[in-house]
Protein backbone atom coordinates (compact mmCIF):
# COMPACT_ATOMS: atom_id res chain seq x y z
CA UNK A 1 0.00 0.00 0.00
CA UNK A 2 1.14 3.38 -0.88
CA UNK A 3 1.44 5.95 1.74
CA UNK A 4 0.95 9.87 1.21
CA UNK A 5 3.20 11.89 2.65
CA UNK A 6 2.77 15.50 3.40
CA UNK A 7 5.23 17.40 1.37
CA UNK A 8 6.48 20.95 2.24
CA UNK A 9 5.08 23.23 0.06
CA UNK A 10 7.13 26.12 -1.99
CA UNK A 11 6.36 29.85 -0.65
CA UNK A 12 4.02 31.15 -3.14
CA UNK A 13 2.51 27.44 -4.36
CA UNK A 14 -1.19 26.22 -2.71
CA UNK A 15 -1.03 22.96 -1.10
CA UNK A 16 -3.21 20.28 -2.25
CA UNK A 17 -6.64 20.45 -1.40
CA UNK A 18 -7.53 17.51 1.28
CA UNK A 19 -10.74 17.06 -0.95
CA UNK A 20 -8.32 16.08 -3.39
CA UNK A 21 -5.94 13.75 -1.55
CA UNK A 22 -8.77 11.79 -0.16
CA UNK A 23 -10.02 11.24 -3.40
CA UNK A 24 -6.81 10.32 -4.66
CA UNK A 25 -6.22 7.72 -1.54
CA UNK A 26 -9.45 6.24 -2.18
CA UNK A 27 -9.90 6.19 -5.44
CA UNK A 28 -6.12 4.29 -5.36
CA UNK A 29 -7.21 1.70 -2.32
CA UNK A 30 -10.41 0.87 -2.99
CA UNK A 31 -12.14 -0.19 -6.47
CA UNK A 32 -15.57 1.04 -4.83
CA UNK A 33 -16.14 4.63 -5.05
CA UNK A 34 -19.32 4.61 -3.84
CA UNK A 35 -18.52 7.47 -0.91
CA UNK A 36 -16.74 9.67 -2.90
CA UNK A 37 -20.15 9.97 -5.14
CA UNK A 38 -21.90 10.37 -2.25
CA UNK A 39 -19.84 13.26 -1.04
CA UNK A 40 -19.66 14.55 -3.88
CA UNK A 41 -15.86 14.57 -4.41
CA UNK A 42 -14.97 13.69 -7.96
CA UNK A 43 -12.97 10.61 -8.03
CA UNK A 44 -10.06 9.79 -10.96
CA UNK A 45 -10.83 6.48 -11.84
CA UNK A 46 -9.81 5.64 -15.17
CA UNK A 47 -12.13 2.73 -15.71
CA UNK A 48 -14.98 5.56 -15.87
CA UNK A 49 -15.77 7.44 -18.69
CA UNK A 50 -16.72 11.28 -18.98
CA UNK A 51 -19.74 12.10 -20.28
CA UNK A 52 -17.63 13.88 -23.35
CA UNK A 53 -15.59 10.35 -24.12
CA UNK A 54 -19.42 8.97 -23.64
CA UNK A 55 -20.53 11.23 -26.54
CA UNK A 56 -17.89 11.31 -28.49
CA UNK A 57 -19.53 8.16 -30.77
CA UNK A 58 -22.70 9.65 -31.11
CA UNK A 59 -21.19 13.05 -32.45
CA UNK A 60 -18.77 11.17 -34.31
CA UNK A 61 -21.75 9.44 -36.06
CA UNK A 62 -23.60 12.97 -36.35
CA UNK A 63 -20.79 14.42 -38.10
CA UNK A 64 -20.71 11.46 -40.78
CA UNK A 65 -24.21 11.88 -41.30
CA UNK A 66 -23.92 15.66 -41.95
CA UNK A 67 -21.10 15.18 -44.17
CA UNK A 68 -23.16 12.44 -46.60
CA UNK A 69 -26.11 15.42 -46.26
CA UNK A 70 -23.64 17.72 -47.28
CA UNK A 71 -22.50 15.88 -50.16
CA UNK A 72 -25.86 15.18 -51.52
CA UNK A 73 -26.88 18.62 -51.45
CA UNK A 74 -23.56 19.58 -53.30
CA UNK A 75 -24.63 17.14 -56.37
CA UNK A 76 -28.17 19.23 -56.23
CA UNK A 77 -26.75 22.19 -56.58
CA UNK A 78 -24.14 21.79 -59.60
CA UNK A 79 -27.36 19.93 -60.92
CA UNK A 80 -29.33 22.98 -60.56
CA UNK A 81 -26.73 25.36 -61.28
CA UNK A 82 -26.28 23.40 -65.03
CA UNK A 83 -30.05 23.79 -65.58
CA UNK A 84 -30.21 27.00 -64.91
CA UNK A 85 -27.11 27.81 -67.25
CA UNK A 86 -28.77 25.16 -69.72
CA UNK A 87 -32.44 27.42 -69.55
CA UNK A 88 -30.80 30.78 -69.76
CA UNK A 89 -29.05 30.01 -72.65
CA UNK A 90 -32.37 28.64 -73.93
CA UNK A 91 -34.20 31.76 -73.49
CA UNK A 92 -31.15 33.90 -75.11
CA UNK A 93 -31.44 31.71 -78.29
CA UNK A 94 -35.70 32.05 -77.97
CA UNK A 95 -34.93 36.14 -77.50
CA UNK A 96 -32.78 36.31 -80.81
CA UNK A 97 -35.70 34.09 -82.50
CA UNK A 98 -38.99 36.14 -81.18
CA UNK A 99 -36.61 39.60 -82.08
CA UNK A 100 -36.13 38.56 -85.75
CA UNK A 101 -39.77 37.53 -86.12
CA UNK A 102 -40.86 40.98 -84.12
CA UNK A 103 -38.47 42.84 -86.69
CA UNK A 104 -40.32 40.52 -90.21
CA UNK A 105 -44.05 41.49 -89.03
CA UNK A 106 -43.38 45.15 -88.10
CA UNK A 107 -44.25 47.47 -91.12
CA UNK A 108 -42.28 50.21 -92.64
CA UNK A 109 -39.23 48.26 -91.77
CA UNK A 110 -36.90 46.32 -93.71
CA UNK A 111 -34.51 43.83 -92.92
CA UNK A 112 -32.78 44.17 -96.18
CA UNK A 113 -30.54 47.83 -96.30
Amino acid sequence: METMRAEPVADGQPSLPSADVVSKVLSQNSSNTTFLKNAGIPTSSSKSQSAGEEALPVLHQQVEELKKKTEAAEKVLVRTQRQYVELKKQQDESNVILMKILNLNTPGTSSHP
